[in-house]
């Protein structure tokens, strides 16, 4: 199966008219599975903050090509997907003002397993991502990992229902790899490391009734320490050390209590599966 087309769009802003192309092919390789690849162009205008400093920028592109292969069987999912994405005109800093010199690429991995055969009233599922990106762009002296990107990305979530108590019991576990900052005490730019972020986290829904779901869910059971970054202050101190203060969130777990009803003229339909 072939798709092609494009994408006409006229942005006021930088006054100019863009025709962007797109593409997508999918073969059936078996009863049960698909490959597909896609292409395809996109364009944005830079931040409003940057455009005050300069009203002539113009807009920053992206070219993605991406390759997907899927299988589905037996109520069993795996899906692997690769990319490759190249940015150009990205806004960056020349002096005390803005152009469009900046550039960088994005590229990585994809990796997803969900099973909802295997084990009686269990579903669970596994994703893993590996990204490696560089940009060129904003205030950066080069091409480097921007402070919001991380390396490797896993995931686990788990569910089983339990019929003698009409409860679904879950929990997920999270982790990523440190992002890069930038510590103003050592050589070098985004050359610091947050330690990786961990999160294992349990919800429980009662079904009441059909249509009626108690939820409750905790965040962090374990209570880690999750570090997002670091804010450095402008001027260094009487030892020449520039002081930091660590970007954490406002409380180590979060707690929700909730009810979901589902109105519907289908009295069986409800939210359970999403939660």
């Amino acid at each position: 199966m072939l798709r092609s087309g494009a994408r006409l769009s006229y942005n006021s802003i930088a006054e100019k008219a863009s025709l962007l192309p797109r593409f997508s092919a999918a073969y059936q390789t078996g009863e049960n599975s698909q490959a597909s690849f896609g292409y395809g162009q996109f364009e944005q205008l830079p931040d409003y903050e940057l455009l005050l400093n300069n009203d002539d920028l113009q807009l920053e592109k992206a070219t993605h090509y991406i390759a997907n292969y899927q299988v589905t069987k037996d109520r069993k999912t795996f899906r692997v997907e690769a990319y490759h994405k190249e940015y150009e005109q990205l806004a960056k800093l020349s002096g005390t003002s803005y152009n469009n010199s900046g550039d960088g690429y994005a590229r990585g991995v994809d990796v997803f397993w969900r099973d909802n055969d295997t084990f009686n009233e269990v579903d669970y599922w596994i994703s893993y991502s590996f990204l490696d990106t560089k940009r060129d762009y904003r205030e950066f002296p080069g091409s480097f990992t921007p402070t919001f990107a991380s390396k490797h990305n896993f995931s686990f979530v788990y569910k089983h229902f339990i019929n003698s108590i009409k409860s679904q019991i879950g929990f997920t576990y999270s982790f990523t790899s440190g992002r890069p900052f930038n510590n103003p005490n050592e050589e070098g730019f985004n050359q610091g490391r947050t330690k990786g972020y961990q999160d294992l986290s349990f919800n429980m829904a009662y079904l009441h009734r059909p249509s009626i779901i108690f939820y409750t869910s905790v965040s962090n059971v374990l209570g880690n320490q999750q570090i997002f970054g670091y804010l450095y202050k402008y001027t260094p101190n009487a030892e020449g050390v520039f002081e930091r203060t660590a970007i954490t969130p406002p409380a180590s777990r979060f707690i929700f209590l909730g009810v979901f009803i589902t109105i519907a003229k289908n009295q069986t339909m409800n939210q359970l599966p999403n939660l």
